[in-house]
């Protein structure tokens, strides 16, 4: 079956709330898509919930990993294959949700504009409190044209909850370029998705959202621990999006200096490991 859009589930033992989330997207008002549960060597009942939803509906299919892939790399292989199978593409996770426009919105800000890699959407965060709506902040849109009149933000202020926004398929590049240069899952996400803010490839979309479930325990499997790979991984991160700067107008040293204290501020902010409690 052939689709304009593909949404990827990599899924490891998520039987608890995939069915939810897999009814979320067949519930879309954008019907023209195919669903793939790539499965990764579960060992709760995933497998058994993908298959009892596919059998009630032809878009949706299961691929199984041969053996367990890392989080990091089971992730790099849904985007690769959402990347082959669609000209758009989304990621979701066992247990996140969206509007019911959440497709449709997202499908027809890219094809508006062919320049755009990447639609996003506020991102609707729940804990047990409730929730609260994430927005990006308006300085990091038309950042290059910023950028060469010397306006660098502080912060690059977006959530980080964009990598499971609608990407055009040729986007896969840009991804998997920066993908595994962290070393480890947490903040990758935030570290990749900076390429497309400051090269101005997003296409903002107020209207729909993409539901996010906070408390999966990410940050306590896969965060540094000590002190030295937190600095390490600070580093790492801060540096990394600096070197975007050869892809940005030309500028001078004082607005590279601002771009490079972004950098580090973005990487303490989406690392969130603090230094000697000072910065």
């Amino acid at each position: 079956m052939n689709a304009r859009v593909v949404v990827v589930f990599p899924v490891y033992n998520g039987a608890a709330t995939l069915r939810e989330s897999l009814q979320s997207i067949k519930d879309q008002d954008l019907s023209d898509f195919r669903a793939i549960v790539l499965n990764n060597c579960s060992t709760d009942k995933t497998l058994q919930v993908a298959q009892r939803f596919c059998e009630q509906d032809a878009r949706f299919s299961i691929i199984s990993n041969a053996t367990h892939l890392s989080a990091e790399d089971n992730f790099a292989k849904a985007i690769k294959l959402g990347a082959e199978t669609a000209e758009y593409f989304c990621l979701r996770a066992a247990d996140d949700l969206s509007s019911r426009n959440f497709l449709k919105k997202l499908v027809e800000a890219l094809d508006a504009d062919d320049a755009k890699l990447l639609a996003a959407c506020p991102t609707k965060s729940f804990n047990t409190k409730g929730f609260k709506l994430k927005h990006p902040a308006a300085n990091i849109f038309s950042f290059q044209e910023s950028y060469a009149k010397g306006r660098v933000p502080r912060n690059l202020t977006f959530p980080s909850e964009w990598i499971y926004g609608m990407f055009r398929s040729r986007s896969v590049d840009i991804l998997m370029a920066r993908w595994h240069e962290l070393g480890n899952p947490w903040g990758v996400a935030s570290y990749v998705l900076s390429e497309f803010v400051v090269r101005d490839l997003v296409a903002y979309v107020p209207d729909p959202t993409f539901d996010f479930r906070e408390g999966s325990g990410s940050e306590q499997k896969y965060g540094a621990k000590g002190f030295r790979d937190k600095l390490s991984q600070r580093l790492t991160y801060t540096l990394g999006c600096y070197r975007l700067v050869d892809k940005l107008p030309p500028a001078g040293l004082l607005t590279k200096a601002k771009f490079f204290r972004m950098c580090w501020n973005d990487a303490r902010r989406k690392t969130r490991y603090k230094l000697l409690w000072i910065f």
